[in-house]
């Protein structure tokens, strides 16, 4: 009986241990919804929506809605559009789609864009005091200006919809949403699974 305890033990152990969750090990980040996480990093806050990617396995598009503040006490960072960047399950980084490759394959994913937005706000459910920011680093034909950097400070939430190309389509598993700032950089795990 003690043999099948101590067993029962370890596998509890070992199964906690290679849990994939985000939690687990990234610092700083937690799953707040099915479809959602937050990370806390030493100069940026991010809130990742990612229920509609989970339903375009096999898409060439991967459409990430985030929501992006500066950390409590931080003063303000600045986020550039070259030093974002996603990371499949099987390594490969993706850069941010450019401005102009966003606005000449809107058509074909403005359905998409609309449904993955509708994840936010995150972070504004839990605070908020802040002010919705004007700038974005991706605009549609008609919604303005897209900026190459955004700065952001603890009194105001930027968001927006992030979009990668993905050569051979999305696949399920463990993604990674880099941002690489002046002093850190900003890791956030999230899994896409297969609808069943």
């Amino acid at each position: 009986m003690k043999r099948i305890a101590s067993f029962a033990a370890l596998f509890l152990i070992t199964g906690c241990a290679t849990s994939s969750g985000p939690g687990t090990t990234e610092p700083g980040t937690r799953q707040v919804s099915r479809y959602a996480v937050i990370h806390e990093g030493p100069e940026l806050a991010v809130a990742l929506g990612f229920h509609y990617a989970t339903r375009s396995i096999g898409d060439e598009w991967l459409i990430l809605a985030v929501e992006l503040t500066a950390a409590d006490g931080s003063g303000r960072a600045v986020v550039n559009h070259s030093d974002i960047s996603a990371i499949t399950p099987d390594g490969r980084r993706l850069a941010l789609v450019s401005q102009e490759e966003f606005r000449e394959r809107y058509g074909e994913f403005r359905v998409a864009l609309e449904r993955s937005l509708r994840s936010l706000p995150i972070l504004g459910r839990y605070d908020r005091s802040q002010m919705p920011c004007d700038r974005w680093f991706l605009r549609d034909p008609f919604g303005g200006f897209a900026y190459e950097e955004v700065p952001v400070n603890t009194f105001q939430l930027c968001s927006g919809p992030l979009v990668f190309k993905v050569v051979g389509g999305i696949q399920p598993g463990r993604w990674r949403l880099v941002i690489d700032l002046e002093e850190s950089r900003v890791d956030v795990p999230f899994e896409l699974e297969a609808e069943r």
